[in-house]
């Protein structure tokens, strides 16, 4: 019987975690690469964020305004996605921009995906 209660209980507080982790998500914008390679966002309209992005996500809540200076969940950010490529007899490697100026929704999302022999595209998510 103990077993059993120990189990519910279990259950019930591995059920409140993902509630909880779902309701902080709905309160950040995320970079999500689904690529083989790393890649950077970087904001450029409508807040501060830039971070290299490996195989994960990085995200921000929407409701900061270095994040999102609109302050709104439905307001316009856009980011520049990009790669690095080292250059044979050049010092400083060359940008490959995968979008500029792609646009999304605050409290919406960003993936990249793709791989390299097929190309790489940004696709916006909104809930």
């Amino acid at each position: 019987m103990k077993k059993k209660v120990n189990l519910v209980l279990a259950v019930l507080i591995l059920a409140g975690l993902a509630v909880f982790l779902t309701v902080e998500g709905a309160e950040a914008f995320c970079v999500y690469n689904n690529t083989d390679i790393v890649v950077e966002a970087k904001q450029t309209e409508g807040g501060n964020f830039h971070k290299r992005v490996g195989s994960d996500r990085e995200c921000c809540n929407w409701k900061e305004k270095s994040c999102n200076k609109g302050g709104k969940r439905d307001s316009i950010v856009k980011f520049d996605v990009y790669y690095k490529v080292s250059v044979p007899l050049q010092i400083a490697p060359e940008t490959v921009y995968i979008c500029k100026d792609f646009p999304i929704k605050a409290g919406g999302w960003l993936t990249v995906t793709g791989k390299k022999s097929d190309g790489y595209k940004c696709e916006a998510h909104f809930e």
